[in-house]
């Protein structure tokens, strides 16, 4: 196979223009490029007739786990709104299978968290600090849609590696 990197992750929302407003303006994403795509590949990749979608492709202004030499647009999240078909929605318990969580990395977990909530987010806990397999904060919150993110303390100890009875990597 060669060769293989991370491109992007997709977030699927219902109202792109809400999305954009939680994760630019509260998180602090930067908008790299509107799109907007339908029918053609867009049917044939999805294996659905008649589509129609909006898309914000977003980055971290720190980088990739703080590296910020990405050539090009690097890493993107995207969010990605079905105009045709809708999406339905719903969300699921926390341990779901199929399911997915974000994590962003940020200086101070607690201090985020204080602005979060002051913003109205809805959070999952307080800040939760990990020890032992070295030491940093971590938080789990929803996005308007209810999608899982988390973040997780950046510059705080370092976690590290162990092993694990039941591991065969």
């Amino acid at each position: 196979m060669g060769r293989i990197t991370m491109d992007h992750v997709a977030v699927m929302v219902s109202d792109l223009d809400r999305s954009l407003k939680f994760y630019r303006d509260i998180l602090g994403l930067e908008v790299v490029t509107p799109e907007e795509h339908g029918g053609g590949p867009v049917d044939e990749m999805t294996a659905m007739k008649d589509t129609h979608v909006r898309e914000y492709r977003m980055r971290t202004p720190g980088g990739v786990n703080g590296h910020t030499a990405n050539p090009g647009f690097g890493f993107t999240f995207d969010l990605i709104e079905w105009v045709s078909p809708k999406s339905p929605t719903g969300r699921q318990p926390i341990h779901h299978v199929p399911s997915a969580h974000f994590c962003f990395g940020v200086e101070d977990v607690p201090a985020t968290y204080e602005r979060l909530k002051a913003a109205g987010v809805e959070i999952v806990s307080p800040p939760v600090r990990f020890s032992g397999e070295g030491e940093w904060h971590v938080l789990f919150f929803y996005d308007p849609d209810g999608n899982l993110l988390e973040l997780n303390e950046i510059g705080t100890g370092v976690q590290e590696p162990h092993d694990y009875s039941w591991s065969t990597a």
